[in-house]
């Protein structure tokens, strides 16, 4: 990833924490006070906005990376999704302390950003393509 790009995802990231603040804010002020519920509305669509910019900014630098990043949001949204269905009873990440990957009966062995075991053994799995793969404990 380009220098370019990370500083542009760092910003996003900021904004983003930025608009969490302002929507905890929100919802803070009283019902009856609208003046400041539509200033802090404005602040939030303002932010929207600046994230929108910046995210056109990556597509048009770096088209391919553009589409990397929205693989993986949409991986890591479809990946929430299942883990509020699903009833995990292990999750494991990828962090600087710790691997994530899981070996196959047949000694293949899938390194992942994410695993999680449900309550059959089944395995849900987000890759370094952005794909989630299913695995059965069988497997």
């Amino acid at each position: 990833m380009s220098k370019n790009t990370q500083n542009i995802l760092k910003k996003i990231n900021y904004i983003e924490a930025d608009m969490e603040i302002q929507k905890q804010i929100l919802f803070s002020i009283p019902s009856d006070n609208k003046d400041e519920m539509e200033k802090s509305l404005n602040i939030i669509a303002k932010k929207k906005e600046q994230i929108h910019e910046l995210r056109e900014k990556i597509k048009k630098i770096n088209p391919e990376e553009f589409d990397r990043i929205t693989r993986f949001e949409e991986a890591a949204m479809q990946f929430k999704q299942l883990a509020a269905e699903k009833n995990f009873k292990e999750i494991v990440a990828l962090s600087e302390s710790q691997e994530c990957s899981i070996t196959l009966k047949d000694g293949s062995k899938i390194s992942c950003l994410v695993k999680a075991r449900d309550e059959s053994g089944e395995w849900t799995v987000l890759t370094f393509d952005g794909d989630i793969r299913h695995y059965s404990k069988d497997d």
